[in-house]
Parts: structure tokens; sequence; C-alpha cells
């Protein structure tokens, strides 16, 4: 019986207790608001020429901190059952309507209207959530080796600087010492990495420009500094390595025979994958005419060469299939092209400095057979030479003696040799002469084709170091766009959380 009781008596005095801590806060708010006779309209200064500071903190989880002092809304704690801190809606008090100036979206409004914590002091601190979307430009100079410094501007569009005074947000360490929180905060709960852009300084810093009048707006802001840089391995893997694979492919054309008619079609293959490549990179960039990426400029640089070396390659096909019919070899360009750049060019030459044995061993042999000829002809006449073998073929003996021939030395007996032999040897030169012209054809030919194979090799050792110097200096121009190790230029503070300056 009696434990009934006490736990009735217990459970009497906490609900005792719960309705005097709300009684208490409900009779602050009445202090506060009406018997203080508190307006929101106006701003918490003793005095009109009074500023009201405002202290501002940015942290990447979507959070913007802002406080200041009220004395309108001090009170004793003791009086008012010890409460040390009071939370109230936001549209009940008075705001310094601290904006981004540079927004995007044109929407000046919070994501959420969360309550505003007071403190006995008359301290105020009001951390509203919101997504803020600046503009900021874009640079795609050094695209995708580039780094981009984007700010966040908040200034206050209602109250000028002889009535609010911004400052960055104070905090103490443990020894008590007092320093300005002159960076971004991130918090490492709320803040997920990006996979494309990298933090590389985050600094914030109070702006007063003199030149502005105090009642201007524009006298006072607060900006907070992202200098981010891009992750460029992505690009690499998948646009920049094969870009470059493909635009050094072009070089195989100098090594395909001409006769093989894949020259042009290699080439022409090679521009069209850079059209590709321009097409997709173009729609992964904003739409600007400031500046020409660094990988536009290497596809446009890749793509000016291959449009060259189509034409080279149809000039080269055009000597190739040269004749002598069409086209007369010059002396000139015959000892350039086919002595001293080959030479230079280190080009193997088939050699040229004596004849060929197998040659000679023929011509000689062929000189046997032709003068065995020319002495069967003379001890036969034409009609046993005619009729020699269809005499055989009826059964016929062959004749042993010799045909009854005039008295040797007379001019009979020349002039019927030399008719008989005439026709022979008339049919001989030409053959002679037909084989000669076409060897000579054939050989002005031949060196049509090496003239061609000349001015492929001299474009293979002018084209490729061409293509590997202009690659090389356009992305060495990205390798060396590093961000400055300093936030502001002629600062040497890094403004990070390890560098504190002390008040």
């Amino acid at each position: 019986m009696e434990g009934t009781v006490l736990k009735l008596g217990l459970l009497a005095a906490l609900v005792v207790c719960g309705s005097w801590g709300l009684n208490e806060e409900e009779r602050l708010i009445r202090y506060l608001f009406k018997e203080k006779g508190y307006n929101k309209q106006l701003r918490p200064a003793a005095h009109k020429e009074d500023s009201v500071e405002i202290s501002l903190a940015l942290t990447l989880s979507n959070l913007i901190s802002l406080g200041w002092t009220d004395s309108r809304l001090q009170w004793d704690a003791k009086e008012f059952g010890n409460i040390s801190v009071l939370r109230l809606p936001s549209d009940m008090l008075w705001l310094p309507e601290i904006v981004l100036e540079n927004n995007n979206d044109g929407s000046f409004q919070i994501s959420y209207s969360c309550n505003v914590l007071i403190y006995p002091s008359g301290s105020v601190y009001w951390l509203p959530p919101a997504i803020f979307r600046s503009s900021c430009p874009i640079s795609v100079t050094y695209f995708p080796f580039d780094w981009q410094n984007c700010s966040l501007k908040f200034s206050s569009l209602k109250y000028t600087a002889k009535e609010i005074t911004l400052s960055l947000k104070q905090e103490t360490d443990e020894g008590n010492r007092t320093y300005p929180v002159e960076w971004i905060i991130i918090d490492p709960e709320g803040f997920t990495e990006n996979g494309e852009w990298e933090i590389v300084h985050r600094p914030a810093r109070v702006n007063v420009d003199p030149s502005a009048p105090l009642d201007s707006p524009r006298h006072q802001d607060i900006t907070f500094y992202l200098i981010i840089r891009r992750k460029p391995l992505f690009y690499v893997i998948n646009i920049l390595v094969p870009c470059v694979l493909i635009s050094f492919m072009v070089n195989l054309v100098f090594y395909l025979p001409a006769d093989s008619g894949e020259k042009t079609s290699v080439a022409i293959s090679v521009l069209l994958a850079q059209s590709v490549f321009l097409l997709l990179i173009s729609k992964r960039l904003p739409a600007t005419s400031m500046a020409i990426p660094l990988i536009g400029k290497f596809l446009l640089f890749g793509m000016v060469l291959v449009a060259i070396v189509v034409l080279i390659c149809v000039i080269v096909l055009n000597i190739h299939f040269r004749t002598p019919s069409t086209h007369v070899l010059s002396e000139g360009v015959k000892k350039l092209f086919l002595e001293t750049l080959p030479e230079l060019l280190h080009m193997s030459r088939p050699a040229e400095d004596g004849p060929n044995p197998r040659a000679l061993v023929r011509r000689s042999s062929s000189l046997g057979y032709i003068s065995k000829a020319e002495e069967y002809f003379s001890l036969k006449s034409r009609s046993d030479l005619m009729f020699e073998k269809q005499s055989e073929r009826h059964g016929l003996a062959r004749r042993l003696t010799t045909a009854r021939r005039p008295p040797p030395g007379s001019e009979q007996t020349q002039q019927e040799l030399f008719s008989e032999l005439k026709p022979a040897v008339d049919g001989a030169n030409f053959i002679v002469n037909h084989i000669r012209d076409q060897n000579n054809y054939n050989e002005e030919k031949d060196c049509w084709n090496r003239v061609a194979r000349t001015v492929d090799r001299l474009c293979l050792f002018v084209v490729t170091p061409i293509m590997v110097v202009g690659t090389a200096w356009i992305f060495l121009q990205g390798a060396y766009n590093q961000p400055p190790p300093q936030p502001f230029p002629g600062d040497p503070f890094s403004y990070q959380e390890k560098d504190k300056r002390f008040i």
C-alpha cells in the first residue's frame, strides 16, 4: 500500500514539474513579446546610428549559420525557471535578410524555415538549411585539366553598412582563445566527396569596398570561395587515350603500299573517328565561344593534320600510277628522289653497280644459238628448209647433200643470203627494240613508283615528329595548369583549420 502511494506521489511531482516548465516558457514568451513590446519590423539597435553585427558561416552540408545580438530578447534565466535557450519560429523575429547575391535560380528563399535559437544574453542563432545555386564563370580553356574558382557572395539587400556590419563567425578553442572561421566548414558526416571535382581551397573573406558609400548595398559582403580542380582520370581513359591512338594511326598510311588501294580509306576513316569524338566532347562542354578547350584544340590539330595526310595520299597515288606515256621524269626529279633523299632517309635500293651474272650466261648462250642458225641457213636452200619435214613425213629419205650452190663469193650468192636472212634479222631487230622499249617503259614506271615511296617515307619522317611535338605541346599546357598554392595572390595565409588567426 505504501509503495503504491509513493509511486503516485512521484508521478504527480513529475507532472507538476513538467507543467511548471511549460508555463515558464510560455511566460517568457509573453514577457518578451507582449510586456516588452517586441516588434520584428524594428532593427535591434538602441540608437539609430548603431550597427547590428551579423556573423556568418557556411557549411558544405547545405547549411548557413547566422548569428546576431538582439537586446530586446534578453532575460534573467533565474526568473524564468533557468531556461537557457528559447526556440521560436523564424517569422516571429527580426531577420537580417542575408541572401545569396549571385544566385542562379532567382530564388532567395530558404528550403526550410527552422526555429531560431535565442539565449538569455540576447544572442540569436539561426541555422537554416538551403540549397544554394550560384552563377559561376567556367573557363574551359584547359579542359579536362582545368580548375575553377567559384564563389558564394552573401549580402543584405535590405540593410546597408550603416545599419548592419557583416563579419565571420567566431569560435573558441580549448584554451578559450577566439578565432574567426575563415574557411568553409566541412562536416565529415554530411559531406560526400564528388567523383569529378576535388576541393583545393575553400577560404572565406569579408570584402569591404571603400569606394562605395556606406548606404550602398555594395559596400560590404561576405564571400565564400571554392577553388576546385577537375579529376581528369575519366576523360583520360575514355576520351584522350582513344583520341591519341586514333590520331597516331594515320602514320600507318605511309607504310601501306600504293597498290593496295587503301591509303586514302584509312586516312578518311581516322578523320571520321576524330569527328565522332569531337561531337561527343561538344556535348559535355558548355556552349561558349570565349575559349577552345584543350582536347578540342588537339582534335582540331589532328583533323587538320589528317586532312593534309589525305591530300598527300592523293598526290602519292598520282605519282605512283604515272607512266612514261603521261609524264616525263626529269633528271632533277630523278636525282633528288632517287639518289639524294633515299640516302638521307636510309632507304634501301637494289644494286645497280654491275650486270647480273645470269644475264651474261643467258646472253652468251643466245649468241651460240644464233651463230649455229646462221650456219644452218647458209647451207640449206629455202626449198629444203620448207619441205624437209614434209618429205620425212611421207617416208622420203632425208637429203644428205646440200643444194647446189653458186660459186662462193659471187654476187648472186651474197644476194640470196641477204634476202634469206633479212626477214629473220628484221624480226629479231623488232623483238629487240620492242623488248628494249618495254624495259625502258617499265624502268621509268618503276622510277615513278620509287619516287612515290620516297615521298611516302619523307612524309612519314615529317608528319610523325609534328604529331608527337604537337600532342606533347598541347597536353603539357594542361599538365602545368595547376591551382595556385594560396587562395589569394600575395596573401600568404592558407585559410585552413590548421592555421587559425587568433584575436
